[in-house]
């Protein structure tokens, strides 16, 4: 039956003939009978023959590495593989083959493998190249493994919208590198657990081992969520459920492999059946995972609806990721019942926890502000300077307070009847203050509008009020619901008995302060004008809560400034509007007015250090948010925010004390913490202490319980928030934190390195390129073949720029980012990998690395606990007489330059060749032990290429 199949050019065969046997590879067929069989033996009369078909025997042999030649049109070859089974089956004699490239087995019909001649058998026999250009094949082969595997494991070299940090790089390797992925991420707050969740999305999709994802997210957040997994990391799959789909049959669910939900929709009895009917998950993320609470009474548990989500769904996905900056909060039995749904096989190890505490080590990863430091080592916070503003009181801004504070107290004391309407009243009196507080002009628009509604009818009816639908933009949110409020038919009746009458004093009371506005004098003579008279370009971000105070601050800087220098953001624009603003403030404007408290994606570090914060927010954690769009990585300067506030108000006042106390506790804390200053350290303590002050709920009561007992209430959250930070302090120390020395074990990627292997490539290719050094990029000119393997980043081109600097690429039109997503790019790695390219064994003459006499580049694999490739590793082992090393420190610059071949040939016996492969296969097996854990096994140890250093000092 074998006679079926034709077999390839190269295949390896053998013909028994006169009681013994020939080998021989097939050098080309004569027609469907014959073919010519090249032998293998010297017998130099008789090198080839015409064979017969029927009469062939396959030679190869279990251990031999062989490359699939397939021929048939339609087929993708696999590539290289190792035989590690035989059989005849029906008549047909296979090889089961353990492909490398797609880390799969598959039996293979003899005819259609070719014997390949690895680095380790060309090595044995001597068979060792002196030819300069298959030692700059060494070196990129070389290369090209190593920046492959690199973004295999880290995710960091593939199409991304941003420039990953080292601690983030660290984190996902972290993860990766322990085959286990249930873990509690507990960044500090502003490190970017966004990042990290899309770095570790993205090397898992890699892998294949993320086709089913599920991400759990509070309500405000399911949104930009969305928005961050497609606008950074080109991830365009997810779909929110309840917004952009909605299933009534279990097969639906086929359809969406890509899920973000609200947890406070999914925790439904009626969405939570759905979503268990989806049926299994490659992973489930928690945002915000501090939300899931099960507090412990007794032997009892409470456990809330959110918490009962996450447990029923720890039951459909082997792993699940939460992600919580605070998730002790002075609570330790909440915090463990945490560490539960993630590593339920714990529990018995978690009970003991006060006793253990260092066993969260493998299950919370932390990386903490203090410590982020830049590529070169440097911290990233250069220091930022606050200054508060006063705004000077008048006699007329007094009695519009009184008079406020009057119309609020009535306000609320009617919201305390039963039903919808008197809790709409306490919403109306709580956004009205909030207004006032913002600017005179929002609160004067506000009333206006209410006495409008009083004055006239209307028909529509509103009885609920909507959810906030994204946290982000929450202060413009209350300015809808307020209008949907106001527009209720309800609201046209006034809040208490005099309410018109209050109304219109209040708007004419404000209508002569918007004329002599002092808040908005000192922002523009005490702040903008000061800072134009030292520097008449500089650029001003400007953030307030609400449109309508932005919309005033528009119009008053145009008129001081004049048009085209001021842009603004809102929640009510499209993505696109807001990056449009952004660029247009980069480039011509110079000041940018932003509603978005805290909205990821602003990030002005490299164009801006000025802030101004019109309002101060009630939430503190927004105010951190805000700052961190200028105080993060990437700012060069310092960076100066300016708050304004005014004394005269109650709200901003007692606000404004809040602040200043909760930056005295900061203060204390990191200099209990510290030797040394540290300005991250501080944000990071900020950061964390503000996630604990709940003050709004306090400001709420104030018209009921005074300004002094106010001040009590606040005084007492920040006394609770500061013990709750110190007690999670103390426990959290014990989480993983920065795993730099578990990097180190590994071959490390810089721009450097891929810059070398792309010349290189450009070079042995022959194609033709120009490098521009000062601007950041190469240009290549493509031949005819090159242009239509890439037509679909050319077009009708021929010449094309490239990149490997994202700034560069974000800042220059019409430029191709040479990253591992980039055709190109794919190209040049499969093409340096290519069998046929060569490139396994040589000799070089490198004086520099004398101290290295012999190398080998390795791919190393492990498995879990069933058998599948779940971790590969580039390793490089290095050995001289005196010493050896796997993964020496700096290696891999050694291949940034090129290398010089030995011009002698290179004598080695098959007894010197064994006893280094040798050396370097138990070295080898030594690192993959110490690497291997209980759900991490050794799978592969496999040699790509082989050198000899034969240099003399």
């Amino acid at each position: 039956m074998n006679s079926i199949l034709t077999p390839v050019q190269g295949c390896l065969i053998k013909l028994e003939i006169n009681g013994g046997t020939r080998y021989g590879i097939v050098s080309k067929l004569r027609n469907d009978e014959i073919c010519v069989v090249k032998w293998l033996e010297a017998d130099h009369k008789n090198q080839f023959s015409d064979i017969k078909l029927k009469d062939l025997k396959p030679a190869f042999k279990i251990g031999m590495e062989v490359q699939d030649a397939t021929p048939e049109i339609g087929y993708q070859r696999l590539g290289r593989g190792v035989i590690v089974f035989e059989r005849e089956l029906a008549g047909f004699h296979q090889y089961l083959v353990n492909y490398e490239q797609d880390n799969v087995r598959v039996w293979m019909p003899f005819q259609h493998l070719i014997p390949v001649k690895n680095a380790v058998a060309r090595f044995k026999r001597s068979d060792i190249s002196i030819s300069q250009i298959e030692v700059e094949r060494f070196r990129l082969r070389l290369l090209a493994n190593a920046i492959k595997l690199w973004n295999e494991n880290t995710g960091a070299l593939s199409h991304l919208d941003i420039d990953p940090l080292p601690h983030q790089i660290n984190l996902v390797h972290h993860i990766l590198k322990t085959n286990n992925l249930n873990w509690l991420i507990a960044d500090d707050v502003g490190l970017g657990k966004t990042i990290e969740t899309g770095m570790l999305l993205h090397a898992l999709r890699q892998r294949d081992q993320a086709r089913r994802v599920l991400l759990v997210t509070p309500a405000g957040l399911t949104k930009q969520w969305k928005e961050e997994m497609y606008h950074k990391f080109h991830i365009d799959e997810f779909r929110i459920y309840g917004t952009d789909f909605f299933v009534n049959e279990q097969r639906e669910w086929k359809q969406y492999d890509y899920v973000i939900g609200s947890m406070d929709t999914l925790k439904h009895e009626n969405h939570i059946e759905k979503l268990l009917s989806a049926g299994n998950w490659d992973i489930v993320i928690f945002d915000e995972g501090h939300r899931l609470s099960r507090r412990q009474y007794g032997n009892k548990y409470d456990t809330s609806d959110r918490f009962d989500l996450a447990s029923r769904l720890r039951l459909k996905t082997k792993a699940m990721i939460i992600l919580s900056a605070t998730p002790h909060q002075g609570d330790q039995a909440k915090f463990i019942a945490l560490l539960e749904l993630l590593r339920p096989e714990r529990r018995r190890d978690l009970l003991q926890l006060e006793r253990n505490p260092e066993i969260i080590r493998d299950m919370i990863y932390r990386n903490h502000k203090a410590d982020v430091t830049d590529r070169d080592g440097k911290f990233i916070f250069k220091g930022k300077v606050t200054k508060a503003i006063a705004i000077p009181t008048t006699d007329e801004f007094q009695e519009f307070e009184e008079l406020l504070s009057t119309y609020f107290k009535k306000g609320y004391q009617a919201s305390q009847a039963e039903g919808s309407f008197a809790r709409a009243i306490g919403f109306v009196m709580t956004t009205y203050r909030k207004l006032a507080a913002s600017s005179v002009m929002a609160i004067h628009m506000a009333l206006v509008k209410r006495v409008k509604r009083l004055e006239m009818s209307h028909q529509s009816v509103h009885e609920n009020l909507q959810d906030l639908n994204d946290e982000r933009y929450s202060g413009e949110i209350l300015e809808e619901e307020l209008s949907k409020i106001l527009n209720d038919g309800k609201s046209a009746i006034e809040f208490f008995t005099g309410e018109l009458k209050a109304l219109k004093e209040l708007v004419e009371v404000s209508r002569h302060l918007i004329r002599e506005d002092k808040k908005i004098k000192v922002f523009i003579d005490s702040i903008i004008n000061q800072i134009l008279a030292k520097n008449p370009l500089e650029k001003v971000l400007i953030f307030t809560e609400y449109r309508t105070t932005q919309e005033y601050i528009k119009a008053k800087l145009e008129e001081q400034c004049g048009l085209g220098k001021v842009d603004i953001i809102n929640g009510s624009m499209k993505h696109d509007e807001r990056i449009n603003a952004i660029k247009n403030f980069e480039e011509s404007g110079q000041f940018l007015i932003s509603t978005e408290a805290g909205g990821e994606g602003i990030n002005l570090q490299k164009s801006c250090n000025i802030m101004v914060n019109y309002d101060l927010p009630w939430n503190p954690m927004r105010l951190v948010q805000r700052i961190g769009r200028l105080y993060r990585y990437g700012q060069q300067k310092n960076v100066l925010i300016f708050n304004l506030h005014q004394p005269d108000s109650v709200d901003v006042n007692i606000i404004f004390k809040m602040y200043e106390r909760i930056e005295q506790i900061v203060n204390d804390l990191s200099n209990v913490q510290a030797h040394e200053f540290n300005d991250g350290l501080k944000d990071e303590i900020l950061g964390e202490l503000s996630q604990y002050v709940d003050v709004e709920d306090v400001l709420k009561t104030l018209t009921e319980i005074g300004v002094s007992r106010t001040e009590e209430r606040i005084e007492e959250a920040l006394k609770n928030a500061r013990e709750a930070f110190n007690v999670q302090h103390e426990i959290l120390s014990y989480a993983t934190s920065g795993d730099v020395e578990g990097i180190r074990a590994d071959i490390q990627i810089e721009t450097k390195h891929i810059e070398s292997f792309i010349l290189g490539m450009l070079n042995i290719l022959d194609i033709e390129h120009t490098l521009h050094i000062d601007s950041g990029y190469i240009r290549i000119r493509f031949n005819d073949l090159y242009q239509q393997r890439f037509k679909n980043v050319l077009g009708k081109a021929s010449l094309i720029d490239v990149t490997l600097d994202r700034n560069v690429a974000v800042n220059r039109k019409n430029i191709h980012m040479l990253d591992l997503s980039s055709p190109i790019m794919q190209f040049f790695i499969e093409k340096a990998l290519d069998y046929d390219t060569g490139g396994l064994c040589c000799a070089i003459c490198d004086a520099e690395n004398s101290h290295i006499n012999f190398m080998t580049a390795n791919i190393l694999k492990w498995q879990d606990l069933q058998g599948n490739v779940v971790r590969k590793q580039f390793c490089i082992y290095t050995y001289s007489p005196r010493n050896e090393y796997v993964n020496p420190a700096n290696i891999l610059d050694m291949f940034t330059r090129k290398l010089t071949a030995l011009n002698q040939p290179v004598p080695i016996s098959l007894q010197q060749a064994n006893t280094l492969l040798e050396k370097a296969d138990s070295a080898l097996q030594r690192f993959m032990a110490e690497k291997s854990n209980q759900y991490l096994m050794p799978n592969d140890l496999y040699c790509s290429s082989i050198a000899l250093n034969l240099s003399i000092k």
